[in-house]
């Protein structure tokens, strides 16, 4: 392996032990372990990785935690809003599936829409950013909401549910029932309720860094009863939420325990 590679590992080693700031770190000990390499190789490894900010060593415990110019980059990468981090992977997305991509968020009980791709499809939704939904009757906003406790949910619409969509829970219980669905499964899907005609699929990605969570959509011209959606289009919007996931540390993301609805 190159300097490049066991430098890698041994920044991985913190991921795979789970190994947060304040913890005891390293040890020389772990690292030999792991790597499988000569003392001596290891011992340069971890004194240029020192050196050169990747690691820092506590002088009590002689453990090595993350150098400060790690940190230093990855606070900068999660103080972007998920808004303009998740843009291009879904500006992309939208390219390669043909579908519209949208990025939303949620706003008491509506959802606003903050990005919109143009996909390539013959029949467009076109939802420009500035636009509002009732949550429980889009796929973006049940995806959110999924992400809340049902006594949140409650809390939300008490003495003000109102349904407009036939296609949509006609009640809070209905509601309750397709959250606890979306959060077995991981994603939401929606058929002719904010729109007639037109179809969603929706995934969720949050930064705990900032407080904030989106939602990641893709919609289309509604299909027949027996291909409500694309798997293609549902696996390629999955990825790209577990991509982003990774980068922001949302393990919420990767907890479901099914991908069908």
């Amino acid at each position: 392996m190159t300097t490049l590679e066991n430098a890698t590992a041994v920044l991985k080693l913190f991921n795979q032990q789970g190994l947060v700031q304040g913890q005891q770190g390293l040890s020389f000990t772990d690292v030999v372990a792991a790597l499988k390499l000569p003392k001596s190789t290891v011992s340069r490894l971890l004194a240029t990785m020192e050196s050169q900010g990747l690691l820092e060593r506590n002088p009590d415990t002689r453990c090595f935690h993350l150098g400060q110019m790690l940190l230093s980059l990855a606070s900068h990468y999660l103080s972007t809003p998920l808004v303009d981090g998740a843009s291009s992977m879904m500006a992309r997305l939208a390219a390669e599936s043909s579908c519209t991509g949208y990025i939303s968020v949620l706003e008491g009980r509506d959802v606003l829409v903050m990005r919109m791709f143009q996909g390539r499809m013959y029949v467009q939704a076109v939802t420009p950013p500035g636009s509002r939904f009732p949550a429980a009757e889009t796929s973006v906003g049940r995806a959110i909401l999924s992400r809340y406790s049902d006594d949140y949910v409650r809390n939300l619409y008490a003495g003000a549910w109102r349904v407009s969509s036939p296609n949509s829970p006609q009640t809070i219980q209905q509601l309750l029932a397709e959250l606890d669905r979306i959060r077995e499964c991981g994603w939401a899907l929606a058929r002719n309720e904010a729109l007639p005609g037109i179809s969603a699929i929706a995934t969720t990605l949050s930064n705990k860094h900032r407080g904030e969570t989106v939602a990641l959509s893709l919609s289309f011209p509604t299909q027949s009863q027996d291909q409500l959606f694309s798997p293609i289009a549902l696996d390629a919007l999955q990825m790209v939420t577990r991509q982003l996931a990774g980068k922001y540390g949302d393990r919420a993301v990767f907890t479901s325990r099914s991908s069908n609805l």
